[in-house]
């Protein structure tokens, strides 16, 4: 299906083209149940998202991408204490090419290549029964399609043919999503401490290196763990007849780190691939046993590589015997930059006013995403910066009552990419893709100011696009004519070269160098290749 393509690059006798690069949105709408063991709602508080990665389908219709959303519903029950429900729903888009993109694919193979980046927007809940609520929640996904364009030709063994070969990098990348991996770990607790209820459990995946093998790449990182505790309440707590208790205990926030080692299999990796990795977490589970939490999860790793590769194909072509009409198509390719894995810190604050809070409120949590908006390149230092913004959700409590509160903070991140030394000043612009995942966060409150600092891991690859045009189809007609022991003698223009000139006389080259006293061996498709010549004889 993907990435099966294991033939070397050495002589490669096709390109990998860029067919489709959209950017989709789809709305998911659904009610959830609470199960009966969960008390009922008295307030929302936050919904959280985490997106998985989606299975992908590469046809001749496009892409088709299916995974699953994760939900984590805070909300305030009736003894007013804090409680999680851990939700899911599933989400499926279609990515359908342009009529550009469907001529490509058309004329495109297999292996397909998906490279996808999908997040959620703030979801917005409604409480529609005691146990019941609605959630709708907006997800937006940056696809990209890379498909195989064969660069075979069937006119190698005719002599009566001139063909122009050129030989240039072009990039390729691969992509990888490696098995769930259980992690484990135990939390102890203080015996002095009392009784603990778990509210929820969250993980944030950072990989800190992502080194390329032989058909895999390996990774390293840490699961930053968070865990929300508060004191464990009565059973009359799920009551629904409960009688409502005034003052919400306030909530404590455990972090742990678990650190993991990991590979992901991506056939036609090989080490002079640059490569960048993020992680995802799921199905986390926390358990109390004897004065300790032990806690399972499962971490997804995804992988994207990428590498230049020498390829060769037919430019242009003509015969010497008969008039030709050469058609020719232009295709979208890759040119490879740079992968990386890094993270840095952000550091902000806002005036209370500005975001709404009570100066008398204290920061119960906080949690925060990261949203990556664009990319500048400075050729001259080798950096680019990366600007965006993180959206911050504070959960509040003042006198007993739990509020929030949001704010959005930009963020920048500049990092080295030698490859820009080494472009030329009229390469295009790099774009990327890749994920920026805050991988911890704590808030403040500096007097009339609330301050946030959270971690951001960074898994990024940076390309750009290089048109190619290639012979597509070469259309002979009519014998030329040519009369015995007839010279002409040919006057350059300007902008020709010596292929133009004996493409236009139908003249062997061979014989036009020789008769020229020309040196072999040149790039005879450029001007120098007739600098200083003032005529030819052809």
């Amino acid at each position: 299906m993907m990435n099966d393509f294991t033939e070397d690059t050495v002589g490669r006798k096709a390109m990998q083209i860029l067919i489709m690069d959209r950017t989709l949105t789809t709305e998911i709408t659904g009610d959830f149940s609470l199960p009966d063991y969960q008390p009922e709602i008295k307030r929302l508080l936050r919904i959280g998202t985490n997106v998985l990665p989606p299975n992908r389908f590469a046809g001749s219709n496009g892409a088709e991408l299916q995974g699953m959303l994760d939900y984590f519903v805070l909300y305030m029950g009736h003894d007013n204490n804090v409680y999680c429900a851990p939700l899911a729903a599933e989400y499926s888009l279609q990515a359908e090419p342009d009529a550009e993109g469907r001529s490509l694919l058309s004329t495109a193979g297999e292996p397909f290549i998906c490279i996808c980046d999908a997040m959620a927007e703030p979801p917005v809940g409604r409480v529609t029964a005691p146990r019941r609520l609605n959630i709708r929640c907006r997800i937006k996904a940056d696809v990209k399609l890379y498909g195989e364009y064969p660069l075979e030709n069937e006119f190698n063994e005719d002599a009566t043919l001139e063909q122009l070969t050129e030989t240039v990098e072009i990039g390729r990348t691969y992509w990888g999503l490696g098995e769930t991996m259980p992690l484990q770990d135990d939390v102890i607790l203080s015996p002095s401490d009392g009784e603990w209820r778990v509210v929820c459990a969250e993980g944030k995946v950072m990989i800190t290196e992502a080194t390329p093998g032989i058909g895999s790449v390996a990774c390293r990182g840490d699961v930053a763990l968070k865990l929300t505790l508060c004191p464990a309440e009565s059973e009359a707590a799920f009551s629904s007849d409960a009688e409502e208790v005034h003052g919400s205990p306030a909530l404590t926030i455990l972090q742990r780190k678990i650190p993991f080692s990991y590979t992901v299999e991506a056939e036609g990796v090989t080490p002079s691939c640059a490569a960048a990795a993020c992680g995802y977490c799921t199905d986390i589970s926390v358990e109390m046993e004897d004065g300790h939490l032990h806690v399972e999860l499962g971490m997804v790793g995804e992988i994207r590589a990428q590498k230049n590769e020498a390829v060769t194909y037919v430019k242009d072509l003509y015969s010497i015997r008969r008039e030709d009409d050469c058609r020719y198509s232009t295709y979208p390719a890759l040119h490879a930059l740079h992968a990386l894995n890094g993270n840095f810190t952000l550091s902000d604050s806002q005036a209370l006013s500005e975001v709404g809070i009570d100066p008398a409120s204290i920061i119960a949590d906080v949690t925060a995403v990261a949203q990556p908006e664009g990319l500048t390149a400075d050729r001259a230092k080798g950096r680019c910066l990366l600007t965006g913004i993180c959206r911050c959700h504070l959960l509040l409590l003042r006198d007993g009552e739990y509020s929030s509160a949001d704010m959005t903070l930009p963020f920048r991140y500049e990092f080295d990419d030698p490859t820009l030394l080494r472009a030329e000043s009229t390469a295009p612009d790099p774009h990327f893709d890749g994920a920026v995942t805050v991988v911890n966060c704590r808030a403040r409150m500096d007097g009339e100011r609330v301050g946030v600092d959270a971690e951001l891991a960074v898994a990024l690859r940076t390309h750009a696009s290089k048109p190619l045009t290639v012979l597509a189809e070469p259309n002979f007609g009519d014998e030329v004519s040519r009369r015995r022991g007839e010279y002409v003698i040919c006057f350059p223009a300007p902008t020709d070269t010596l292929w133009s000139v004996a493409k236009r006389y139908h003249a062997p080259m061979a014989a036009l160098t020789a008769a020229n006293n020309l040196p072999s061996g040149a790039n005879v498709d450029s001007r120098e290749s007739l600098e200083g010549i003032g005529y030819l004889i052809v």
